[in-house]
């Protein structure tokens, strides 16, 4: 395997990034003839399946900073028989023009963006004035017990942090405190069970 995108695509995706896509996707509510962005896709599962349930209706989007995940993207939406316009890019300053989608998604992401809510003010100014920007990202760490242990033993062996970030936007307040400096209006905070 040379390109470790392909063991996040056949490891990662089917153990935990595809189950939680169909939760993203339930959320969100793609609807025939939307344009969709998938942010920081990764390997692509939620632009993919999204593309498979709109089908020739709508387009989607993916977008990532790292070309080898794009590169498995492409060849699993091939494999797939879906259609999605791949683009390399940053979060911080998406290539699109004002309000062109009407459904802004990012699984999983936003936690590793260097500037938060310069990715979420982008996200803001390509949806549509009556779309929906829907983001998913861990509940705190605190909330995961198997992690926090794994966080706690990194800690004092190695003396740093390899979890925190992952789980550094589990706090709701803090979230949607992000989403208001970002300037949305109608902020919705849900958490899954």
């Amino acid at each position: 395997m040379n390109n470790p995108a392909e063991g996040y695509e056949g490891y990662m995706v089917p153990a935990l990034f595809g189950p939680w896509s169909a939760h993203l996707i339930r959320v969100a509510d793609p609807r025939p003839h939307e344009h969709v962005l998938d942010v920081r896709c990764g390997t692509g599962v939620v632009a993919r399946r999204i593309a498979s349930r709109l089908g020739a209706t709508g387009t989607v989007a993916g977008i990532d900073l790292n070309p080898d995940m794009l590169a498995v993207a492409k060849k699993a939406a091939v494999r797939e028989g879906v259609t999605v316009n791949w683009q390399v890019g940053s979060a911080e300053r998406l290539p699109f023009p004002e309000s062109c989608f009407d459904l802004v998604l990012c699984q999983f992401a936003l936690m590793f963006f260097v500037d938060k809510v310069a990715a979420l003010i982008e996200m803001a100014r390509v949806v549509r004035e009556r779309g929906r920007v829907v983001v998913s990202v861990w509940q705190g760490l605190d909330r995961h017990p198997f992690y926090q242990t794994l966080h706690d033993v990194i800690q004092r062996r190695l003396g740093l942090s390899a979890l925190q970030q992952i789980f550094s936007l589990g706090n709701p307040n803090e979230l949607r405190d992000l989403a208001l400096r970002a300037g949305f209006s109608n902020v919705t905070v849900g958490r899954c069970r």
